[in-house]
């Protein structure tokens, strides 16, 4: 049996009169990759941040190698072997890898009186960290804001190797990577794992965990609930653990009629898409497929009005529309849901009211000011009816879970009254049993009559909700296809198609 590396035990922590962890423990062995599962709000990335001391414990223990630690900052947990890479890197985007990976540790050279930053050896260092995780394609001189997800996530693996890493806190590592990035993202967990690393894996996509992983923790409510080796631990049991209780997918809902309430033609920009054609029927889930770069997200964008098109019309009801912005498109019925909530989606620093309010800031005008009461009661309602975790709509955005998030998100654009909504990734890092009351809304809206185009990268989520499916691949629509007898096999043999319809 390995030694035991990292243990908490008995951890308690409260944020006022809120319960956010209690009595958790976790147990990581040396060289084990162990999943730490559970829904939004269940507690995880509490005890992480207790772990690498951006949070202090209320009660409770944290050992290390078998010793009493008092972790007091995320610097000391670094210095004591523990770092993690998160959703949102650390990193700075204006300077290079090996800034960003010895940043606060420059290595100096002793020649002349006066000490002076060592670059030829920094880089040299960098080079080392780079080449030991087999990553050919970054240089320690590269600008790390031109620099794609997959490769800054091995920019920040390679900071926490530059400091003795004992634990590695893995936080969502694959919610925005390729098929291809994840399996080189596999390959070097496993390669870390070999060198006796032990490796914190937080996912939502269960489907990952027995490929990586060795054992799995699962937490629910703040509280922990068990520990089971992978074997023992397929997807379902796992699914009833984190919320307590069997789960049923949802249903498609058939129910759009012949109105056609969306027309797009001929939509092109460049080489980011080529003549897209669509149809959205009234109630009608239209989902959009393709492998990652395909132009899924470039055209919705730009059919938003958020980046500019070279050509094409759009019609609704029939009538065409000339959308040149954001503005220009909620003005005609379009609300979009865009993939990246924190950057987008949201004002994190702002409480929920405000959040909501932003999209119909014109229908709350009141003389010279906003009717804040109908901005909270509007609020209220949508905390209500969505099943909002929050404390009340006076929270900011930021405390809340990723699943809550985006149904704050989700809850500002249905307060304009959409009478078409555009959904890109709108299950991307959350729970399933957030992803499930997500897939009902959506039902619930198609009944409403709204038009729903929803992007996403999960195929049998694109498959379990959509009426028809449009599959693009390389910039262009490879296939329109009825949601009739289909299979993953067959939307990735349209994805990976060059023959446009």
């Amino acid at each position: 049996m390995p030694d035991i590396v990292l243990q908490a035990k008995g951890i308690t922590k409260r944020f006022g009169g809120i319960t956010a962890l209690e009595n958790a423990e976790l147990e990581v062995r040396e060289g084990e990759v162990h999943a730490l599962v559970g829904a939004n709000g269940a507690g995880k990335s509490t005890l992480i941040k207790i772990i690498t001391g951006a949070y202090s414990n209320d009660e409770g223990k944290v050992y290390l190698d078998g010793k009493e630690v008092d972790i007091k900052s995320t610097f000391d947990a670094r210095a004591k072997g523990i770092s993690a890479v998160y959703q949102e890197f650390s990193l700075i985007n204006t300077v290079s890898v090996a800034e960003n990976i010895y940043m606060g540790k420059l290595l100096y050279n002793n020649v002349g009186p006066i000490p002076r930053v060592d670059w030829k050896k920094i880089n040299q260092e960098t080079q080392k960290l780079l080449d030991s995780l087999g990553v050919t394609n970054i240089k320690p001189e590269t600008i790390v804001g031109r620099l794609s997800v997959a490769q800054k996530q091995m920019v920040e693996i390679a900071k926490a190797l530059s400091n003795k890493l004992k634990v590695l806190i893995m936080d969502e590592p694959t919610a925005s990577l390729s098929d291809k990035e994840i399996d080189n993202m596999f390959k070097i967990i496993k390669d870390l794992k070999s060198k006796g690393i032990s490796i914190i894996y937080v996912s939502h996509r269960l489907e990952e965990l027995p490929i990586i992983c060795d054992r799995i923790s699962i937490y629910r409510d703040g509280r922990y609930i068990k520990t089971m080796n992978i074997e023992d631990a397929p997807k379902q049991v796992i699914i009833e653990n984190m919320v307590g209780r069997s789960m049923t997918a949802t249903e498609q809902v058939k129910c759009y009629t012949d109105e056609i309430l969306l027309e797009v033609k001929n939509f092109s920009s460049g080489k980011k898409f080529q003549n897209i054609n669509l149809k959205l029927h009234k109630g009608e889930i239209l989902g959009i497929a393709g492998l990652a770069g395909a132009g899924r997200t470039e055209f919705v964008r730009a059919l938003f009005g958020a980046d500019p098109k070279d050509s094409g019309q759009v019609f609704i009801n029939g009538q065409e529309v000339h959308i040149k912005s954001p503005q220009d498109a909620k003005h005609a019925g379009i609300g979009f849901i865009t993939e990246d909530r924190k950057e987008e989606g949201l004002i994190l620093g702002m409480d929920l009211h405000t959040n909501v309010g932003m999209t119909i800031l014109d229908r709350l005008k009141k003389g010279f000011s906003l009717d804040l009461s109908k901005e909270i009661a509007l609020t209220n309602d949508y905390i209500k009816s969505l099943s909002i975790k929050c404390r009340d709509g006076n929270q900011k955005a930021r405390a809340l879970s990723g699943g809550n998030q985006q149904k704050v998100v989700i809850a500002k654009w249905l307060a304009m009254e959409p009478k078409i909504l555009i959904m890109d990734e709108p299950t991307r890092g959350i729970d399933v049993g957030s992803k499930n009351q997500i897939y009902a809304l959506i039902n619930n809206l198609a009944q409403q009559g709204i038009g729903i185009i929803m992007i996403s990268s999960e195929l049998p989520e694109v498959l379990q909700v959509s009426n028809n499916i449009m599959v693009f691949a390389a910039g262009r629509v490879t296939g329109v296809l009825e949601n009739k007898d289909l299979t993953q096999d067959i939307l990735l043999d349209y994805a990976t198609s060059q023959k446009a319809v």
